[in-house]
């Protein structure tokens, strides 16, 4: 969950850094498709923990309705947030002004707000009812599901921020933790272009 956090929080950092960066309007395109995949990673996430989590705990953890409502509240929040992020991002696309970045920014700075609150409320109270009441096998099946979510061309980038983020004894348990074809597709594959789509989103 911390690494996951982690991901979440840097990925809209840089999505609105990214926007209002000089010369994103020349690569609005590519801008657009990261801020879409935070978008879709979010959503991966907190659908998932929606579908699968809360109700495994609200079945097993005494007293911790309170707690599982609360986050359910927070996210209905956020993907308010994250449909407003979505039209702003669609009228910058359509027409990448200097007012339309600053508006699509303001989306995505309200998103990271209503995060910060959401995820730290999280990593204080719902984690350790994860450690107590959730099984390394439901917990690593919940990780699959949010994963599938994810559109075919996203996955190398979804791998990608994670290792990127991931100190190095992070990265190599999760590596050692992938299938030898999904390790030898990435080395390949996969390492290079998600190499390339983040030289396209910033401009390097």
């Amino acid at each position: 969950m911390a690494l996951i956090h982690r991901v979440i929080r840097r990925g809209f950092e840089q999505a609105r850094d990214h926007v209002v960066a000089a010369g994103a309007e020349s690569r609005a395109a590519a801008v657009a498709e990261y801020i879409d995949f935070q978008l879709d990673g979010l959503h991966a996430h907190h659908s998932s923990e929606d579908e699968l989590l809360w109700p495994l705990l609200l079945d097993r953890a005494d007293l911790s309705a309170t707690v599982i409502h609360r986050m359910e509240q927070q996210h209905v929040g956020v993907h308010e947030a994250v449909e407003t992020a979505r039209g702003e991002m669609a009228a910058w696309q359509a027409a990448p002004t200097v007012a339309a970045a600053e508006s699509l920014a303001a989306a995505l700075e309200t998103i990271s707000t209503r995060l910060a609150e959401h995820l730290a409320e999280e990593e204080r109270d719902v984690v350790p009812l994860i450690a107590v009441h959730i099984t390394q096998a439901e917990w690593d099946h919940l990780g699959k599901v949010a994963f599938s979510k994810f559109k075919p061309h996203q996955r190398f980038t979804a791998l990608g921020e994670l290792l990127e983020t991931a100190r190095p004894d992070e990265a190599a348990r999760m590596l050692a933790g992938l299938p030898a074809p999904v390790r030898v597709v990435w080395r390949l594959i996969g390492r290079r272009r998600y190499q390339r789509f983040v030289a396209s989103v910033r401009g390097t």
